[in-house]
């Protein structure tokens, strides 16, 4: 059989001349090389960025994440979120971008549409890869609970709802709140095993409109909805008390929001996100006495929730200022009349804060009645996939049983600020600043001295989301540090820490600076 279209390719050929193709041609090799040209130039060189680990795989990775972050490719991205933001309000993996200039986080809508925690992810090979394993939140929590009755300590659990439960009419939704369907079943199994139980949902409600209720492009909580969260706890702790007067001093602020950040839009993102102005309220009046004691009966513990309004690095901070004292802690502490001491970690209010108050001597936890512990309600509500994706990680932590006195004490001693040279053995892993929702991060090492003896150290990773010199730091080389308690730090203490080691038998130090062995 003849084919009827033999001669009819002739009719839709398409030439290209030489110059055409020449030009073609140059045209690919330039957009090829444009990435490595740009090398040349200070201003566009990557920070480096070093492997956990020296396997051949994780320095590949490394090497594609690296490729994949060139301040080129960075710019070009910007502008592109520029555009798909103006154009069509579209945000990215980690922001939702919603009506009348609403950002959202986006494991906070998961926490609110996902499965639960107690969802269990069936094995499959198609899953993501992990070195560690997935301990679900409530188990956890309700042997830490355990651990502090066997002390006759009382544990108060205040998880705090996220914008996307309490602020609907961004999303398009009638307003209100709306609490998950899991939110019930969790506070009933949680105040079956004993744990005092805050739920705020109320209290938001209470607020009026979304607006009063959380900033617009953070994820955090407004000024007046955490001072009314700190009174609600204070009935709990105190119930037909009298909240005592207190004096308290006016600061207005501006912030552009960690959800801006997290969005990472150009310099038309800037005008389209300017900053938010809220009125912190500092506490002043000194009949409260001192908002802080490490020597009282009662323990703070906290993630962001907790920090912000207190720590200048997640917003409203003037520049120097080392903290501002307008957080939970500090209101908590005056509706209560009375000083408590906080251990609040931004990120780590799953795991870190609970290492931290395990770490208290024992003559300290032997003077302590009971624990609030104020965390996020997507810590809690977060399945495994998501979860791991936002970075939440639940881990056991042993607190020393009442009266017993440490077998084997930690092998260094908290130190004062000296010299430390050794071998760097093992070192945590670091995630993309532009995608988490702090902009300062610390991280933990392992280093090895002469005497054999180990130390384990944390470095800054990233600071205004930009990778620290330290952030480089190879495993097998030698360093000379000088090194401090890392309790003194205030700003590291505050910062998240990145952890996959979890050394409890080590003291943490903090590296003041550092410089490689030749």
């Amino acid at each position: 059989m003849k084919n009827p279209y033999e001669h009819d390719w002739l009719e839709d050929e398409v030439c290209l001349g030489r110059k055409g193709q020449g030009i073609s041609l140059a045209l690919f090799l330039f957009l090829l090389v444009l990435p490595a040209l740009t090398l040349l130039l200070p201003g566009f060189r990557p920070d480096p960025l070093v492997p956990a680990r020296k396997s051949l795989t994780d320095r590949l990775a490394a090497l594609e994440k690296t490729a994949k972050t060139l301040p080129l490719f960075e710019r070009w991205r910007r502008t592109d979120q520029d555009l798909v933001t103006a154009l069509v309000d579209a945000g990215n993996a980690k922001v939702f971008v919603g009506r009348e200039g609403w950002l959202y986080y986006r494991p906070d809508l998961e926490a609110v549409t996902g499965k639960g925690p107690w969802h269990l992810e069936p094995p499959s090979v198609a899953r993501e890869r992990s070195t560690t394993n997935w301990q679900p939140p409530l188990p956890v929590i309700e042997d830490f609970a355990a651990q502090l009755a066997r002390r006759n300590i009382r544990l108060v659990l205040v998880p705090v709802p996220t914008k996307a439960m309490a602020c609907r009419e961004g999303l398009g939704l009638k307003s209100g709140v709306s609490p998950p369907l899991s939110w019930t079943p969790l506070a009933n199994q949680l105040a079956g095993a004993g744990i005092g139980f805050v739920d705020l949902f109320p209290v938001i409600e209470a607020r009026g409109p979304d607006s009063e209720r959380f900033l617009k492009q953070d994820t955090h909580w407004t000024p007046g909805t955490m001072d009314a969260a700190a009174k609600a706890v204070t009935k709990v702790l105190a119930p037909g008390s009298a909240v005592p007067e207190y004096e308290t001093e006016a600061l207005v602020r501006s912030s552009k929001g960690d959800l801006t950040g997290m969005l990472a839009t150009g310099e038309a993102g800037h005008s389209e996100f300017p900053p938010e102005t809220a009125e912190l309220r500092m506490v002043v009046s000194a009949e409260s006495g001192d908002t802080s004691d490490s020597d009282g009966n009662l323990v703070l513990l906290g993630d962001s929730f907790v920090n912000v309004f207190d720590d200048p690095s997640l917003g409203f901070g003037d520049p120097g200022e080392s903290t501002i004292g307008a957080g939970f802690a500090s209101h908590l502490s005056a509706a209560l009349g009375q000083p408590i001491q906080t251990i609040a970690i931004n990120g780590g209010g799953a795991t870190a804060v609970r290492e931290a108050f395990a770490k208290l001597s024992a003559a300290r936890l032997a003077k302590v009645k009971t624990v609030v512990w104020v965390l996020s309600s997507r810590d809690l509500l977060l399945p495994e996939i998501p979860a791991r994706r936002a970075g939440i990680e639940w881990r056991p932590v042993t607190l020393p049983e009442p009266g017993a006195t440490p077998s084997t004490p930690p092998k260094t001693a908290a130190p004062a600020t000296r010299e430390l040279i050794g071998t760097l053995r093992e070192r945590s892993s670091i995630e993309d600043p532009t995608q988490t929702p702090y902009t300062e991060a610390v991280f933990s090492t392992v280093f090895e001295a002469d005497d054999g003896s180990e130390h384990f150290v944390f470095f800054w990773a990233f600071r205004n989301r930009r990778l620290e010199p330290a952030s480089a730091l190879e495993p097998g080389r030698r360093y000379r540090l000088r090194i401090s308690s890392f309790e003194e730090n205030a700003a590291a203490n505050r910062a998240t820490r990145l952890d996959d080691l979890f050394r409890p038998d080590l003291a943490p130090a903090f590296a003041e600076s550092f410089e490689a062995e030749k």
